[in-house]
């Protein structure tokens, strides 16, 4: 038997964690690596004993990292990793939760020449699942990466230092076009109930639905009440999401989207200007509900909610407020608030406002572990 030795570092990264390699140490995109992949997690393995895997989508999570042709850039390659199947799943796209951690990765691995602005290192990233672009800030100490900070993100206990990020082109990210039906609002249906929906791509495609609509039929009188052991324990008002998005799925142009994307959003109002109440489901089909919310997800809402008449913009209750060249929404999830930035562009047809251009937040990483990882090398 052979065993093969695999560099890594494992971080939290955001409110995900997972493992962060180097291109150059994995072999190429194709089975060999999906093979090694899951290895390192333990997947299909009971209780993923034999890997890093947390037994949840959100820490399950490989990042590959490489060097990239221009200066101060780096290539990455999201994985999302199954739990119970040696599968890594792709359709998600981007993460940008595991993102935040790319930047640090990259400057403690010496793959990049960052641009350095005093105390803080700018890191550009290429994406190798979507095309798209962002700029990482990672603040520096003496030593190098600074870690210990004051920034707080719920569902993440202590403070730590900020990691503030930029997307760029991430419209249409998934489907090709922003708004793939062309349409502020489509009509699903589910077990005999139609709902709107607002169909939506900006970092992710995301399916939109008002909260006060959906959960009366299943003896919920509000959003508040959605926990992750409900979602878990409910499976019918989870069978019902997800005959929504899949319907939904075939609309945006994305297929059969058994285990895929996109993504589900239940909305509500709440008493804030420029702010709503949110539950994310990562995949109704498992009864699986995200423990805050995806970064890419709080993107696509935040432009959604600068789509006149769409699902989110009503539940703003007012039109939105713009802050110059830019939309800034605060998320309610179930442990916390998270802010996310919209930076628009001149309005269009669809966006009286601006049409959503660039994503922008802020969040926090910590090294966990790094050092070689051993796997079974026999079939890679």
């Amino acid at each position: 038997m052979s065993l093969l030795r695999v560099p890594f570092a494992f971080y939290r990264s955001g409110s995900s964690r997972g493992l962060f390699l180097q291109e150059e140490h994995v072999p190429a995109r194709g089975a060999a690596r999906e093979r090694l992949l899951c290895k390192l997690m333990g997947s299909g393995v009971p209780g993923q004993v034999s890997g890093f895997g947390g037994l949840t989508g959100p820490t399950n999570k490989v990042m590959i990292v490489g060097r990239h042709s221009q200066s101060g850039w780096v290539t990455m390659d999201f994985n999302q990793v199954a739990v119970d199947v040696p599968k890594v799943d792709f359709s998600h796209g981007d993460c940008g939760n595991m993102l935040a951690a790319v930047g640090p990765f990259a400057l403690e691995q010496g793959l990049v020449e960052p641009e350095i602005n005093g105390q803080k290192a700018t890191v550009r990233i290429h994406s190798a699942n979507t095309g798209a672009c962002y700029e990482a800030e990672v603040a520096l100490n003496k030593h190098g990466v600074e870690y210990q900070g004051d920034t707080a993100v719920p569902g993440v206990p202590g403070t730590f230092a900020p990691v503030h990020l930029a997307a760029v082109g991430v419209a249409g990210s998934q489907t090709g076009a922003l708004l793939p039906t062309g349409r502020s609002v489509d009509l699903l249906e589910a077990d005999g109930l139609h709902w709107e929906a607002t169909l939506v791509d900006f970092a992710r495609a995301l399916v939109v639905l008002d909260a006060n609509a959906v959960l009366p039929a299943f003896g919920y009188s509000e959003l508040t009440e959605i926990t992750l052991e409900v979602a878990r324990n409910d499976p019918k008002l989870c069978a019902a999401l997800e005959a929504a998005r899949r319907q939904a799925s075939k609309a945006m142009g994305m297929g059969d989207c058994a285990g895929n994307s996109p993504k589900l959003a239940l909305v509500a109002p709440t008493t804030e200007a420029n702010s709503l109440a949110c539950c994310y489901f990562v995949a109704p089909e498992r009864q699986e509900m995200h423990p805050t919310i995806a970064m890419t997800a709080a993107q696509a809402l935040g432009a959604a909610c600068l789509l006149e008449g769409s699902v989110a913009w009503k539940a703003l209750g007012k039109t939105p407020e713009i802050n110059g060249d830019r939309f800034e929404l605060l998320i309610h999830h179930p442990q916390g608030a998270f802010p996310v930035s919209i930076g628009i562009r001149p309005a269009e047809c669809h966006f009286p406002l601006g049409v959503p251009d660039t994503g922008r937040y802020t969040t926090t990483v910590w090294p966990i572990a790094d050092g070689v990882a051993f796997v079974d090398g026999d079939d890679d």
